[in-house]
C-alpha cells in the first residue's frame, strides 16, 4: 500500500496541479475541542480528514485514527502536506464521527469542519510563534 502522501504527490503531478516547485513540506497536527455529541447513548468516535482543492474538485489527501469516545481528542497523526510559493493551496478538514461497525464514510455521522488556505495556516502559526517569544 502507498503511503498517502505519495498518492497526493502523484495525482498532484498527473492533474499538473501545480506549475511552481515545492517550496518545503508543512506538517499539521490536529486537535478538536468541544465536538457536537449528536448520539445521545454515546460519545463520538472522531476522525478528521484532510481534503484539498484541485480544479474545483475536492481530494482526500490523508485522514486522521479514529479517536473512542472523546469530546476533545488530540489526533497523533502528523498531515504533511506540500508548500507551493504563489499557489492557492485550499484544504478542508472534515471531521466524522466513525461508529465501531461502520463501513467507510458513508455510515459515518459528518460533524462539523472548516475551509481555508495552506497560507493562512502559515500565517496563523507564525502569529502564534511570535506571540510567544514576545511573552
Amino acid at each position: 500500500m502507498q503511503k498517502m502522501s505519495n498518492i497526493y504527490e502523484s495525482a498532484a503531478n498527473t492533474l499538473g496541479i501545480f506549475s511552481s516547485p515545492c517550496l518545503t513540506k508543512v506538517e499539521l497536527r490536529v486537535a478538536c475541542k468541544s465536538i457536537s455529541d449528536r448520539d445521545a447513548l454515546s460519545k463520538p468516535d472522531p476522525c478528521v480528514i484532510l481534503k484539498m482543492q484541485s480544479h474545483g474538485q475536492w481530494f482526500e489527501v490523508d485522514r486522521t485514527e479514529v479517536i473512542r469516545t472523546c469530546i476533545n481528542p488530540i489526533f497523533s497523526k502528523l498531515f504533511t502536506v506540500d508548500f507551493y510559493f504563489e499557489e492557492v493551496q485550499r484544504l478542508r478538514f472534515e471531521v466524522h464521527d466513525i461508529s465501531s461497525n461502520h463501513n467507510g464514510l458513508k455510515d459515518a455521522d459528518f460533524l462539523g469542519g472548516m475551509e481555508c488556505t495552506l497560507g493562512q495556516v502559515g500565517t496563523m502559526a507564525f502569529l502564534l510563534i511570535a506571540f510567544w517569544v514576545n511573552l
